[in-house]
């Protein structure tokens, strides 16, 4: 459980300051609210970010990046992001801003 309240510690000061962040449990996980609108989820093996139907293709081909499976399906649009993906600070700011920009 470390890794994971790490990674929700890191998320949660990123945002703060940026606007209303908010706290819930969505999706299995803890999810990252900002002004109302899921900006991460932090899930048992990874980060779960709203990517959006365009960017989606794209996104899961990276490494360490694969889609959001809900009852064994692939959610266009979801991707789960592994952690070591975003074990360095810049890289969890990207993959944040990047969900932040498709509001």
């Amino acid at each position: 459980m470390g890794d994971t309240t790490d990674l929700a510690r890191r998320i949660e000061s990123y945002l703060l300051g940026r606007g209303d962040v908010s706290e819930s449990r969505v999706l299995g996980g803890d999810g990252f609210f900002l002004d109302g609108r899921l900006v991460a989820a932090v899930m048992d093996h990874g980060l779960c970010f709203p990517v959006g139907r365009d960017d989606w293709e794209g996104s899961v081909s990276d490494d360490g990046v694969h889609p959001l499976l809900f009852a064994d399906r692939p959610v266009p649009g979801w991707v789960m992001v592994d952690s070591s993906v975003v074990a360095k600070d810049e890289a969890l700011a990207r993959w944040i801003e990047g969900s932040i920009a498709r509001y």
